[in-house]
Order: structure tokens, then sequence, then C-alpha cells
């Protein structure tokens, strides 16, 4: 095993948390109940490798046959059929030679090893395989000896191993001693979502990274990395995207295409985590404000605590929606006066709240008439809750609410639930409710009203300028 060398599975989270991949010629095992992706994992690994590397491949099948596994991997792009035919990899179905024993599978293998000068193996299941050892002697005398033989080819080789449904011990335990790596993969549903987790327990010769990772098999094997923000060097001017005559864009296709965007006069109340980094929020709301002030349309925004007017206006020049346009439709409030004075920033009133209240209306009423057209507001409760009373504040929120609808505009309500109370008020007038929570540092997005499944946000600058992918954890 070389473990300076690595095998890349193609897998780039995977990769990127295990130094590169596996060590080459390791011996990895995968172990979880049925349906966890495992197979999945074993297809991207060797795809990667014939149709990327030039690594030949073998894929061993001892519990599914040859068409079921390509017809799978097929379902998400991964046309192994074409390795195949172009001889980089080889599918050996021995699911009906086990009853020849051991020896024989074993004989099978090497030969077909050293004809076809494989770098990567995969035996699907090594379970299947141990039915067939009278004792754990057994196992681990073939397990030894299956070591040594593809480390004699520098092959990397994925072993499956079958966990029962309902139980957590992996294999007989013997396995766990020879094999250079563990990873145990896990389903489990939350909020009616399917949620998938590995669990890199060995990795000889690995600094490995993150012990645990979330992964979705939509579209291919994904593994998720921790959210971080993303910066864009030369923006790109804000593609406007069209709502309609009766609804908004949220600045976001994807997000379109999950709630079928806002609608004028709705309220949206926004939950956030208390461990989800602001960053999340701030990619998701700045594509919507981008997207009104790209369509000639007001913005108002009272942002959360430790949040500066300025470096507000200044992240909105990431967007390409242009300095001057910008600085005539944004407004921004203040209300403790550390904001200098500007274009954009408007003053809010620190002791009385039904005063601020009649100077954000005539800040919204000049946006109003210098464009004809609707106007955002971006409103932090938390921060409101901090200043005034919450009773108060509560009131004032069901003013605006309802006034927006009558208007036509679009009211967004965002906490960190600083008071559980105010929060749930917020939730029961809003028309659309969505909540960011953390799950092993990845930043999930999920609807409660309208109900979706749970999303995986990660921060992307590819249109050319920082928006948030979105990706089903299914």
């Amino acid at each position: 095993m070389k473990v300076n060398e690595r095998t890349q599975t193609g897998i780039d989270g995977l990769d990127e948390n295990l130094e590169g991949g596996f060590p080459r010629g390791s011996m990895i095992m995968i172990a979880g109940n049925p349906g966890t992706g495992k197979t999945m994992l074993c297809g991207e690994f060797l795809y990667h490798g014939t149709a990327k590397r030039a690594e030949n491949g073998i894929y061993v099948s001892l519990s599914e046959g040859r068409r079921t596994f390509l017809t799978n991997m097929s379902r998400v792009g991964r046309d192994l059929e074409a390795q195949e035919r172009a001889g980089r990899l080889e599918i050996m179905d021995l699911i009906t030679s086990k009853e020849a024993g051991v020896d024989a599978i074993m004989e099978t293998i090497t030969t077909r090893l050293d004809e076809v000068q494989a770098k990567r193996l995969v035996i699907d299941s090594f379970t299947a395989m141990a039915h067939a050892f009278p004792t754990l002697a057994d196992e681990r005398v073939v397990l030894h000896l299956l070591s040594k033989i593809v480390r004699n080819y520098d092959c990397t080789t994925v072993l499956v191993t079958e966990v029962p449904t309902g139980q957590e011990a992996i294999g007989t335990g013997v396995e766990e001693f020879i094999v250079d790596g563990i990873i145990v993969v896990r389903r489990s549903l939350v909020d009616g979502t399917v949620m998938r987790e590995m669990e890199v327990t060995k990795m000889r010769g690995t600094k490995i990274g993150e012990p645990r990772q979330l992964f979705s098999l939509h579209g291919g094997f994904n593994v998720f990395r921790p959210f971080k923000e993303v910066k864009v060097e030369t923006p790109r001017p804000f593609r406007k995207i069209p709502g309609g005559p009766e609804r908004f864009s949220s600045g976001n296709p994807q997000l379109d295409a999950l709630l079928g965007g806002f609608g004028r006069g709705d309220t949206v109340f926004i939950e956030v985590g208390e461990d989800v980094p602001w960053s999340a929020p701030h990619h998701l709301l700045c594509p919507l404000c981008a997207n009104f002030i790209a369509h000639d349309m007001g913005v108002l925004i009272l942002p959360p605590c430790g949040e500066s007017a300025e470096r507000i206006a200044t992240s909105m020049g990431a967007y390409g929606t242009g300095k001057e346009r910008t600085e005539r439709l944004l407004r921004i409030a203040d209300v403790r006066n550390d904001s200098p004075e500007g274009p954009q920033v408007f003053h809010l009133d620190a002791d009385d709240i039904r005063l601020s209240q009649r100077i954000w209306d005539e800040e919204k009423d000049r946006l109003r008439e210098s464009t004809g057209g609707q106007v955002l507001e971006v409103v932090n409760i938390d921060k409101a809750c901090v200043q005034w009373p919450v009773d108060q504040v509560r009131r004032a929120m069901e003013s605006e609410s309802k006034r927006v609808k009558v208007e036509g505009d679009l009211l967004v309500l965002l906490s960190n639930q600083l008071n559980r109370s105010l929060s749930g008020d917020a939730s029961k007038m809003a028309g659309i409710h969505l909540r960011l929570r953390d799950e092993l540092g990845v930043a999930l997005l999920q609807g409660i009203r309208p109900r979706t499944p749970l999303h995986a946000l990660e921060a992307t600058g590819g249109g050319g300028y920082p928006s948030l992918a979105l990706t089903p954890l299914n």
C-alpha cells in the first residue's frame, strides 16, 4: 500500500476529505444497511478510474446481477457499459459461482486481475462471499490472501459489506482488523426526508478532515462540504429573472422551481438556526435584492445586529447592479446612528417604534413614487426586538404584513429565533416559511410552508455573482 500516492474516487468532497483519495493499493471496506448507497459509491469509484484516469477496473458481483448494476449507474449518467465495451471495465457476474466455493472465486479474480491489469477492484459484496467460509479463521486467511494479491498488483480494492437493517455491527469483526480503511454509510429519515451520512472510521496513513459527512445520491454520489462563503473577483451584471403578473422571482432559478417564486403581497418568514453561518442567508437574500434592483424596484433593509449599512451596500456590489442604480434603489435602516450619513442610509428612532414606522413608510413611499414599482422589505426581527418592546414589534410586524398584502409588495422577515414567541407569530402570518439549519457543518434548506424536502446549500459564483446551489437530500 502506497499511502503517499492516492487513488481518486472521483467524489470531490470525499477525496478532499481523505488527502486526495484512498491510499493506492489499499483495501477499503464500505459498510452499511441496504439502500444506503454502497453500490453507488463503488460505481463512481470505477467510473472515475476507467473514464477519467485510464485505470482499468473489475466489478465482481456476488449479490446483484450485471444488468441491475449497469442500469442503476446509467440512471445517474454513469455509462459503465461504454467503459465495458472499450475494454476498460470487466463485470464479473459470479452470483451462480458461489456454490463452487471461495477457492474457485479467488482463482477467477486473480486470473482476471492479471489479464485485465486492473488498478481498481470492487467485490460486491464480501458478505455474500463470507457465507461460504466454514470458520472465522478461514475468513481471516482469505482476507489476508486477498490483501496480499491486490498489493502485488498495486490494485486499490473496495469490499462491500452488508449490515442487516436494525444492526450496527460490521460483518464478523474480522474484516475491521485487516482492511486499510472503513467507511460506514447510513440512512435516516429526518422531517420526512431521507438523510444520508458517511463516517470514515479508519483510513491508514491518512489525515481525515471530517470524520462524518452528509451525502446525496441525487444525480450521482455527492458529498457535501461545510458551507463556505464565495467571493467573485470580477462580478458580471446580474441577469434579471422575470416573475410574472402575480409573482416575484427569488433571484435563484432553483429556488423558484422549488417554491414557484414569491406571490405579490406575500410575507415570507426565514428561520435561521443558531449554527448556520450568516453567509448562508446572505447568499439566499442578496440575489432576491439584486433581482428587484435589476427590475428597477426598491429595496428596504433592516439589517441584523452587528451588520453595518456600509457593508451591506458594498456586498451588493458583487451583483453587478451598478453603483448609480443601487444607490437610487437600495435603502438601509440604521437604528443606533452607527452608520455614516449617505444616500442609502436612513435613521430610525431608537426609542419610539411608531415614529420609526412612519420613517420607514415614508422611505418606502419615496421609492415607490420614484420607480412606479413594488418594494421589497427585508426585516431582521431579532434586531427589532432587541431595540423595541416585543409586543410593539409584534404589532408593527402585523401592520406591515397587512399593508404589504394590500399594496402587492414583498415582506421578508428573518430571525435566529432570539424570541421564539415572536418567531412563532411571524410564521403564522407568513404565507411562506423557510427553515435554514446546520447538519455536520452543511447548511440545509427546507420549506415548512409550502412543505418541501431538505436541500443542501452550497455557495457558488458560477453565474458571475454569489448565489446558492440546491441539491436534494434523497
